[in-house]
């Protein structure tokens, strides 16, 4: 299992196998290394250099022979998180470069529960503004009970606004109080919810930051449909508004 996780963090096979020895025995020089590992010594020469590049292990000197080390573990950690900033740090820039083509929209589609999820969490990379939706809150909590607090939680916690329009069921009268913390900033959240009736919602629809995520979370065969465009953006938005203003006039039950 260690191995395999190391091999996910970017090391090659025999790069784990130079890592982990000298993580246990310390430092050793190439020709205890090769008889260890077993990797031939040339090869081994090429190995603890890819290493070298990738910061996992350190030469130093003694008796005019070469020694090396690993680095602590920490460094996969501190790898990562740099990796994290950097990519937070470029990708407004690639989505600036992405829409650039005109009024053509950029759609993606996600398949399966891992695929949705996904779409949820394009949600939380939202800091303030305002996330507006139509919903089916029976619906969301069978498909996502296990992580949906946590989700809500993260918009909470970047300042960002929910606005929902969703059917009155059971669940959905109770979904504030089971998703959402006990205490809150209140004007982060705001819930219509309408006669079942009347407006049953059978998918999710939620408008945001130029995008409309559409999602059929049906346990069996969930799929979603991200698009991104400014001007079917906009009238999405103001169809919301519109509901939004006329859902007062509806009772609930």
């Amino acid at each position: 299992m260690l191995e395999s996780h190391l091999r996910f963090l970017g090391l090659s096979k025999e790069e784990v196998k130079i890592y982990l020895l000298l993580l246990k025995f310390g430092t050793s020089s190439v020709a205890q290394i090769s008889r260890q590992t077993g990797i031939g010594r040339v090869n081994c020469y090429h190995h603890i250099e890819k290493l070298k590049q990738k910061g996992c292990i350190t030469a130093s000197q003694k008796s005019k022979i070469k020694q090396f080390s690993a680095e602590n573990p920490k460094v996969f950690l501190n790898q990562q998180v740099e990796r994290l900033n950097i990519a937070r740090e470029i990708v407004p820039e690639l989505n600036a470069l992405a829409t650039t083509s005109g009024h053509r929209p950029r759609v993606q589609i996600f398949e399966g529960r891992t695929g949705i999820r996904n779409m949820f969490e394009t949600m939380t990379e939202q800091r303030g503004g305002e996330i507006v939706s139509f919903s089916n809150f029976d619906r969301m909590t069978e498909f996502a009970t296990d992580w949906l607090k946590e989700h809500f939680k993260k918009r909470l916690e970047n300042g960002t606004k929910t606005r929902f329009i969703a059917p009155w069921t059971d669940k959905a009268e109770s979904f504030r109080d089971t998703f959402f913390p006990a205490e809150f900033d209140e004007r982060l959240l705001e819930i219509f919810l309408i006669s079942p009736g009347e407006f049953h919602f059978e998918s999710e629809i939620s408008i945001f930051n130029g995008t409309i995520v559409s999602m059929n979370l049906h346990g069996e065969s969930p799929v979603g449909v991200l698009m991104e465009n400014a001007e079917l953006f906009r009238t999405q938005k103001a169809i919301f508004d519109l509901a939004w203003l006329g859902a007062t006039s509806f009772v609930a039950r």
